[in-house]
């Protein structure tokens, strides 16, 4: 008897927990916009980011202009992150020990951070920039696209 009543008392208040881990996980189409980005910006390819971005989506980066806007802003945002990265001499740029926390969604939007850490070389020199990715989606006929993404540096 004593077990059991255990037993139900951790499964009450564990339950909201488990259930909150569970939809914290980002269905696989999210994830494949994510990992989209992440492998785009690790292979140097702007072309990847074409079709998955909103009519009406916003880019916001570190860098001039800050914002892109419209369903080519990923490819628009990755040109000026290519230049930048040329002037600075910046190579290997990658990202490393990308996390996903927080994700909530409805049946037409959702939101996502993502943690991770930029590293590469400037001037032959390693380099780590941490920050966060935070993004929302917005599912139209079925079909999850990118409505915003937004790179911040932790303090």
């Amino acid at each position: 008897m004593y077990v059991r009543t255990i037993v139900a008392l951790l499964a009450v208040v564990l339950a909201p927990t488990l259930a909150i881990a569970a939809s914290n996980v980002p269905p696989a189409a999210i994830a494949k916009l994510t990992n989209t980005i992440i492998d785009g910006t690790t292979r140097d390819d702007a072309s990847v980011f074409a079709g998955i971005f909103t009519d009406d989506a916003t880019v916001v980066d570190e860098n001039e202009p800050f914002a892109w806007r419209g369903a080519g802003a990923g490819i628009a945002w990755w040109h000026v992150v290519e230049a930048v990265t040329q002037k600075a001499r910046i190579t290997h740029l990658k990202a490393t020990g990308v996390r996903n926390g927080e994700f909530r969604s409805s049946a037409t939007d959702a939101y996502l951070v993502q943690s991770m850490t930029i590293t590469g070389a400037r001037g032959g020199k390693p380099f780590a920039e941490p920050g966060t990715l935070t993004y929302t989606f917005h599912n139209a006929s079925g079909k999850w696209l990118i409505s915003s993404m937004v790179w911040t540096t932790k303090p």
